[in-house]
């Protein structure tokens, strides 16, 4: 009998995960601390086996419960000992999440032990044997997880506590244990004190151990991170280097044989009007134009730095031009432009760039229509204001726009402080309207 097979699964896919599995080792980290709270991704080693006994082990904090909670009946004779033994287990558990917390538990059951402890023989005391061990968790905890002074005090203060109780046994305060056993060792608090002091220590110089090494690894994981992202950046900027090469080398021949033609035509072409010879000046003027901008604009993406944006760039006062080109290009266009005072020099080339793209949107789209574009000062802002009307004819059909220009100049709005309206007119146009905050040259610097 053979077994079936899935006929959908391809033959090069890699055999799934069995998904119990992972449940169970979910299930598992909320127990033992091998990872986060449901991370099935561990695997046992040596780290899995030390987890067992360290913060928030549940398989320990119940050992140590039922440890202490028989101990305390039998030996100590404590009446609320299982009290006392289930903040013992609870300790272990918190210290995971909550070591100052833990700690305070721990110093609750070694003075609950301190002030009730009516022992038949010799046991250790204030800190019963589980009440150590609790206490070594917690110590290692806030070594591991809070800084270095509050674990400090949180071992001075267990110091503190042990010191009170050796000093209750030798004031005559506190008699735990039967006076033949005291005969013979007068005071058991100095013994506990001294171990718990001692290994406590460790347990909380292994936590800043534990803690060094985390941060480590932190920093190198940081670096490692900052390294790909600057190789990251590194082949951006070759990726912008080969653009603006292949852009030059497609672009600016075209546009140069453009310059030169529409200049020499006037001389190489005979019975040419007044018209058409100004008419190919207005060419051969805009191609000079746009290759230059683009060689700037190639510039700033060959290079790193932004030397290229420093150039002069056009504002208001280039607006005049950019309507004659526009007018000489068959699209009427009345302009006014109010009085501007000084504005800083973003937001002088925001406005001369949103009516330039507004501008060139009726060419593409609605070519004859007329325009009207107004520029003003009003209320300390800049109003820009381009209404074109419906074009005379049909449009020539061609690809639809992209959309692209309308969210660029938004995006070069909003980053003046600045609002834009479009929308269709009720004539069947299209109106632009931009709103720009004017802000000072010192507050632009600041």
């Amino acid at each position: 009998m053979t077994a079936k097979t899935d006929p959908h699964a391809r033959p090069d896919a890699p055999p799934r995960a069995a998904p119990r599995g992972r449940a169970v080792r979910s299930a598992i980290s909320y127990l033992v601390p091998l990872a986060p709270l449901g991370d099935g991704a561990w695997r046992f080693r040596f780290r899995s086996v030390l987890a067992l006994f360290g913060p928030g082990s549940v398989p320990f904090a119940l050992l140590l419960f039922s440890t202490q909670n028989q101990i305390l009946r039998t030996n100590y004779d404590i009446a609320w000992g299982p009290l006392l033994a289930i903040a013992t287990g609870a300790a272990v558990v918190l210290a995971r999440y909550r070591p100052v917390e833990a700690w305070l538990l721990v110093m609750g059951t070694l003075f609950g032990t301190a002030l009730d402890t009516e022992a038949h023989k010799w046991e250790p005391w204030p800190l019963t044997t589980p009440g150590i061990f609790a206490l070594l968790v917690v110590l290692f905890a806030l070594g591991r997880d809070r800084r270095i002074g509050v674990s400090v005090l949180c071992w001075l203060g267990y110091g503190l506590a042990g010191s009170w109780a050796t000093w209750a046994v030798a004031a005559e305060r506190l008699q735990p244990m039967p006076e033949t056993i005291a005969n013979q060792n007068p005071n058991p608090g100095a013994d506990n004190l001294l171990l718990g002091l001692l290994l406590s220590a460790l347990a909380l110089l292994m936590g800043l151990t534990v803690r060094i090494w985390r941060q480590g690894r932190s920093r190198v994981a940081e670096e490692e991170r900052v390294a790909e992202e600057e190789r990251q950046r590194r082949r951006l900027l070759e990726e912008r280097t080969r653009i603006a090469r292949e852009l030059h080398d497609i672009v600016a021949h075209h546009m140069s044989v453009i310059a030169v033609q529409s200049s020499t035509a006037e001389y190489r072409l005979d019975g040419l009007g007044e018209d058409a010879k100004a008419e190919f000046r207005s060419i051969s003027d805009q191609a000079r134009e746009s290759l230059a901008e683009m060689r700037r604009l190639l510039g700033v993406l060959r290079s790193e730095n932004e030397a290229g944006t420093r150039e002069p760039q056009p504002g208001p006062e280039a607006l005049h031009g950019l309507a004659e080109s526009v007018n000489r290009a068959g699209t009427p266009v009345h302009l006014e432009v109010g009085e501007l005072p000084e504005l800083p020099e973003t937001l002088a080339l925001t406005v001369f760039r949103v009516v330039q793209e507004a501008l060139s949107n009726v060419v593409r789209h609605a070519p004859g229509a007329r325009v009207d574009a107004t520029v003003a000062a009003a209320d300390g802002t800049v109003v820009i204001t381009v209404v074109n009307g419906p074009p005379p004819g049909p449009v020539p059909s061609g690809p639809e726009g992209s959309g692209l220009g309308l969210v660029g100049m938004r995006e070069r709005v909003a980053l003046d402080g600045g609002t834009v309206e479009t929308g269709p007119t009720a004539e069947g146009g299209f109106r632009v309207r931009a709103v720009l905050p004017i802000r000072s040259t010192a507050e632009e610097s600041a």
